[in-house]
């Protein structure tokens, strides 16, 4: 189990590397205009989750909060970092981000394991959609809203009267919907 701080720091590495995939593909001269509190959160949940089964936690182990919100999963932790901007390289604000530290010599405090996990449930999720990481905000929020884990936890907050629900990591990894085109 790590610590937040260290969560923080591995989605901020996850998300430096799904741009430089994002700039692989696009012409966009402002890459990360395109990423946005709300798909980089629904981005999490896919990489997360893309290779997550009964057998293996994918980064179902590192990223374990998640709940079942109107738009989609969304990490508690992360989303909390962002609002409070505890995040180091990029500042997410409400509908923009920014970079407000280029130095990704920050990401050698990832010890290098969870690193190369972090890269591969990247590329399984580039194997399976070459182009989920040009979608916009919606076009993923579809995608996660065919999760059953997340149709059920929803249907449970909303039985409770509540807004939102904590999807287990089992019932994630045992989704039968994993699902990467809208």
């Amino acid at each position: 189990m790590i610590n937040v701080k260290q969560k923080i720091l591995c989605f901020e590495y996850m998300i430096y590397s799904l741009l430089l995939w994002y700039k692989e593909l696009s012409s966009d001269t402002n890459p990360i205009s395109s990423f946005t509190r709300l798909k980089s959160l629904k981005l999490l949940f896919l990489v997360s989750a893309v290779d997550a089964t009964q057998d293996n936690d994918g980064l179902l182990d590192i990223f374990d909060k998640f709940y079942a919100m109107q738009h989609g999963p969304v990490e508690s932790d992360i989303y909390n970092a962002m609002v409070m901007s505890e995040t180091s390289m990029f500042d997410f604000k409400e509908r923009i981000t920014i970079i407000k530290n280029p130095d990704d010599n920050i990401f050698a405090q990832i010890p290098a394991e969870l690193r190369v996990r972090i890269d591969l449930s990247i590329k399984v999720l580039r194997d399976k959609n070459e182009s989920i990481v040009l979608y916009n905000s919606f076009d993923l929020v579809e995608i996660t809203h065919k999760w059953e884990s997340w149709q059920i936890a929803l249907d449970i907050a909303q039985i409770l009267g509540k807004r939102s629900e904590l999807m287990s990591v089992s019932s994630i990894r045992n989704d039968s919907c994993l699902l990467y085109t809208s």
